[in-house]
């Protein structure tokens, strides 16, 4: 079976999520804080070898918490191995199934193998999973198992203040990933969320001094329920009342000097939508050539301007002139923005191993621009951004002056990470050229990642012509066309020194 790989937060939520069995007492994340205050070494490692004694699996899950927390790999996986052994239908165990259940692609076979697990363990705690496979059948437009895997989902879920959360408002939220698929039933749904999100937000505005923090939560809320209703309704029969209801909220939300920017943001995009469906042309034009000018627009959304423009102009003349103007200032905004986000420090230079045992330097490549890239393995988001970037790679293939450079760290887990990453790679097809930064055994980090500052994977680092930083980006952005023209602005500008 394959292994799971936990850090202490996510293992003290999901074997928490349970009632303790009677003879452990504390929760483990309790009792992990507790192991944490021991101070002195020996009495630590007491501790530890008394935890890993017994039948109670929660003391050696305690152990294990321990170890993933302090990046202690060789030895959390060693206690895995053993816990597996000695607890083969324990909570370890069950949770490394879900989490393969989780990791199959094909829908109807994640749902039948586990509809197979659910019949053995009803009433276990599931986690992430039921609401992902809800979520994803709300997607395809299928009600029932929608509603099937909601419910599981909803036997634990909690609000802020540890109330259970009402069925329909969970049906609201799997609703969400339904506008296109089943708009009508997705609207049906979402209309209760609606009702509800704006319920909560006016109890706490009537409040004499309500929480910042809640206040604003309750607001995204409310407009990102809203904005799906919208969706699903201009998507559905009911066009007209899309638009009304979206026209009528992003009037007030504009009125709203204290309204978070991205609602706002996000709500103009389904306003806009509505516009289009119901034929206001005029009125749409104004906000689709804004969202060209900022780098907004997706393929669709360009195709829209045309139509926009044809509608209000009466025939396509002069439209190639007018998008190219569009884009040239699309552009400028690009760069300008570019230019905001530059630095200039000096890169640290180092020395890698490749996953085939060659040594690359840094130095060596001085006079190219180099594109570093941190990821790994275990890190989703960072193999999402993998097609961006090879489209990025395949772009300069051909440009001896541009260098990028994959490399792999804060790896975790048992098995060989050299081997690991590269059978990732070879198995999907990508033309990176991976470097190792392995975590240093006495210190646990990952030298190259420290010496470059980095907090967060995927983490993209870009450095001049001469060695010095220009760019340090993180995060993963889902459209790749777009990740691959601000990528390429980068290197142009790297490339001036």
């Amino acid at each position: 079976m394959k292994k799971i790989i936990l850090t202490a937060f996510s293992a003290c939520f999901l074997f928490t999520a349970k009632a303790q069995q009677a003879n452990t007492g504390n929760t483990i994340r309790q009792r992990l804080s507790e192991l944490n205050t021991i101070t002195d070494p020996t009495a630590l490692t007491a501790k530890l070898k008394e935890l890993q004694q017994g039948t109670v699996e929660d003391n050696y899950l305690v152990a294990y918490s321990y170890y993933s927390s302090k990046g202690m790999a060789e030895q959390a996986d060693n206690l895995q191995n053993e816990i597996l052994k000695k607890f083969p239908k324990g909570r370890l165990a069950l949770q490394q199934k879900i989490q393969e259940i989780g990791e199959i692609s094909d829908l109807d076979a994640r749902d039948k193998s586990f509809m197979e697990f659910y019949k053995e363990y009803p009433d276990e705690n599931f986690g992430f999973l039921t609401y992902s496979l809800s979520q994803d059948f709300a997607a395809r437009g299928d009600d029932a198992k929608m509603r099937f895997y909601a419910d599981i989902y909803g036997k634990g879920a909690t609000d802020g203040k540890g109330n259970p959360i009402a069925k329909e408002t969970i049906y609201a939220m799997m609703a969400g990933s339904m506008v296109q698929a089943n708009p009508e039933l997705a609207a049906g749904y979402l209309k209760y969320g609606v009702d509800a999100a704006e319920a909560s937000l006016a109890e706490i505005k009537a409040s004499s001094s309500p929480d910042p923090n809640l206040l604003s939560r309750a607001q995204n809320n409310y407009f990102a329920v809203l904005t799906n209703y919208v969706t699903a309704l201009s998507n559905g029969k009911d066009v007209e009342k899309g638009y009304q209801e979206a026209q009528k909220a992003y009037l007030a939300l504009q009125e709203d000097k204290k309204a978070d920017p991205r609602s706002l943001k996000y709500l103009e995009g389904a306003y806009v939508q509505t516009l289009i469906k119901t034929k206001r042309f005029k009125e749409a034009l104004p906000y689709i050539e804004n969202a060209v000018k900022e780098d907004q627009a997706n393929k669709a959304m360009m195709e829209q301007l045309k139509t926009a423009y044809v509608a209000v102009n009466g025939s396509e003349s002069g439209y190639k002139a007018y998008e190219s103007n569009l884009l040239v200032i699309q552009e400028e905004n690009i760069q300008a923005e570019i230019a905001k986000m530059a630095v200039s420090k000096p890169a640290p230079d180092f020395e890698l191993k490749d996953v085939d045992g060659n040594l690359v330097k840094l130095s060596d490549l001085k006079g190219k621009v180099v594109v570093l890239d941190f990821w790994a393995t275990w890190c989703g988001p960072c193999k999402a951004s993998f097609p961006a970037m090879q489209k990025a790679v395949d772009k300069y293939k051909n440009d001896p002056n541009v260098k990028f450079l994959f490399l792999h760290t804060w790896e975790k887990g048992g098995g060989d990470p050299t081997a690991n990453a590269k059978k990732y790679v070879t198995d999907n097809k990508y033309s990176f050229e991976v470097l190792m930064d392995l975590r240093d055994p006495k210190t646990n980090a990952s030298a190259v990642a420290s010496a470059y500052k980095v907090d967060g994977i995927p983490a993209k680092i870009i450095i001049d012509t001469h060695g010095q930083i220009r760019f340090s980006t993180s995060g993963f952005g889902a459209d790749a066309d777009k990740a691959v023209k601000e990528l390429s602005n980068m290197i142009a500008f790297a490339k001036k020194g």
